[in-house]
């Protein structure tokens, strides 16, 4: 199972991976996909908690608009 969400104006997919692990997977720079292991790194242990992560993160940290477009 996996949730979709739109934070910072992109699609967050935060789904669990083979261990059990939280994990978000995100548009990057130029298109290029990240991921992130919210287990570890905020102690995730649910999609639901992960999703509030995601967002509480992007709430913390808004994304700058540039004007490179880019």
């Amino acid at each position: 199972m996996s949730k979709v969400i739109k934070a910072a104006g992109e699609k967050h997919t935060i789904k669990k991976n083979k261990k059990g692990e939280v994990i978000v997977d995100h548009a990057g720079n130029k298109g290029k996909y990240d991921k992130i292991n919210l287990t570890k790194k905020g102690g995730s242990k649910t999609i639901k908690q992960g999703v509030k992560a995601v967002k509480d993160w992007h709430k913390d940290n808004p994304h700058k608009k540039r004007k490179d477009n880019g």
